[in-house]
């Protein structure tokens, strides 16, 4: 569970990788201790851009970011030594996945001993056994994938910042891997998580951001997400006797006044048959008229429901579904190793 203590801050940060062409902007939002953050949008949105801003692999073009009591733009490999992150571009080196895990381990300064046990806790948590021996570049894409998180989960860190640690995973390693870093998450570690599912974001993060066209459209709860943008939903009522038509006709009419858009019935149902589906957006407003009008014309009413509002739904209210932007995200360094190896020269922090 999330604490009240800020980990990150960011002031209208922004970057700009042209004159006047932003690919994030006016970004302001916070991370408290333990708080698993989802970071939604669609592809180019600068969620990517984000990540390498916060990570120091980016500089930022205005505004600010404090990060664990550091400025982005100051604290270099000492905020870096802090921090862990994943993004989609691969770093693969060529010796096995075993060793991969505990060299990365001796980079961040972890103990011989605690590197060890490590990799082995990796190994068995990411499914790794099979691939302990073989390089990285001939394993399958799933284990790919998973040997980049867990080689990433090899150092200890305050702010782990996941860029779609998912994609291609199956469902089973998905859920082990989420499951995971809930418990890290109780533990102290504060995560930024960006994804496409959104069902990942729906059921672990605490919070969620949305980006669009490198703008923060909202910062708050799924539920609170779900709750103000999931726009239309489906309500069933079935009544417990055959509507006769002149009131079915009624009752189409009234629901079209307020906005509901009825459902035509299934080819092979009975069209007098007692039950009537329909969309609306003020779904919860709607279930109390029906009922008064059922009481008003003496029917009653075996069950009404609505169908449960999506984060899809809702993401997808905010952002519209118009077809993809150009991916303006600026290309940059792919990993803190990466970045702290060449800031020292090819030597270890």
């Amino acid at each position: 569970m999330s604490s009240n203590e800020l980990v990150l801050e960011t002031r209208d940060l922004g970057y700009s990788y042209a004159p006047g062409r932003f690919a994030i902007r006016h970004l302001s939002l916070g991370l408290f201790r333990g708080e698993i953050l989802g970071l939604l949008g669609r592809n180019g949105a600068g969620k990517t851009t984000t990540i390498r801003l916060l990570t120091t692999l980016l500089p930022p073009t205005e505004g600010t970011a404090i990060v664990l009591g550091q400025d982005i733009r100051t604290g270099g490999r000492a905020l870096r030594a802090h921090l862990g992150v994943v993004l989609q571009s691969e770093s693969l080196d060529f010796v096995t996945v075993e060793r991969n895990l505990t060299l990365y381990a001796f980079l961040w300064g972890v103990p011989r001993e605690v590197a060890k046990a490590r990799a082995e806790e990796m190994i068995d948590l990411f499914e790794l056994e099979q691939a302990r021996r073989r390089k990285p570049w001939a394993l399958s894409g799933g284990e790919r994938r998973r040997f980049q998180v867990a080689r990433e989960l090899m150092h200890d860190m305050e702010i782990l910042f996941l860029d779609e640690p998912t994609v291609g995973l199956d469902a089973i390693s998905r859920r082990r891997i989420l499951a995971y870093l809930r418990r890290r998450a109780r533990g102290g570690l504060s995560i930024v998580f960006t994804t496409h599912i959104m069902h990942e974001a729906d059921t672990l993060c605490d919070r969620i951001a949305v980006v669009h066209k490198g703008k923060l459209l909202a910062l708050c709860t799924a539920e609170e997400l779900k709750h103000q943008h999931g726009g239309a939903r489906e309500v069933s009522i079935a009544f417990s006797a055959p509507l006769p038509t002149d009131l079915r006709a009624q009752l189409a009419a009234d629901l079209a006044r307020q906005g509901a858009t009825l459902r035509a019935p299934e080819a092979d149902s009975d069209p007098l048959a007692g039950q009537i589906s329909f969309r609306v957006e003020r779904a919860e407003e709607i279930l109390p008229w029906v009922s008064h009008w059922a009481q008003v014309h003496s029917l009653e009413i075996d069950r009404m429901a609505i169908e449960e509002a999506t984060l899809e739904g809702a993401f997808l209210g905010m952002i519209g579904e118009t077809g993809e932007e150009e991916n303006l995200e600026p290309e940059g360094p792919t990993s803190i190793a990466g970045a702290l190896t060449r800031a020292s020269g090819g030597g270890l922090p």
